[in-house]
């Protein structure tokens, strides 16, 4: 099988459905959850829609608002992502998703933003 390659477009639009998914699973609007999360509700509604780009740190404001443990799991496959107790089932993916390489590729820069914002702080303490 010949993976995709990897498009800024698609992983933003891919990003943006799952979080309207876990938000409309929780019967959260949008203007609830960008007050949660210190956005406009027309920036998560573009957000949504793949049109705007996520700062890592509303990254992390968004998965703790959508009772995820991490923020990566919003990246995850709906039948790998967990979300906290007391959490509706997830909602099914598109099926033009990221595929698993493209996944992996996007967690490793994850994680490489999230060790340089952790060094960054140590620098400034």
């Amino acid at each position: 099988m010949v993976e995709k390659p990897m498009e800024a477009g698609h992983i933003y639009q891919s990003l943006g459905a799952r979080i309207r998914d876990l938000r409309k699973s929780l019967r959260q609007t949008q203007d609830q959850l960008a007050k949660q999360i210190g956005i406009s509700r027309a920036s998560l509604a573009n957000i949504e829609a793949g049109r705007q780009q996520v700062l890592v740190h509303h990254l992390f404001a968004l998965a703790s608002a959508l009772q995820l443990d991490s923020p990566a799991q919003l990246l995850l496959a709906p039948q790998a992502r967990a979300p906290k107790a007391g959490a509706s089932s997830p909602l099914p993916l598109a099926e033009d998703g990221l595929t698993e390489k493209q996944r992996r590729e996007v967690l490793s820069l994850m994680g490489d933003a999230m060790q340089q914002g952790a060094n960054n702080g140590r620098e400034n303490a």
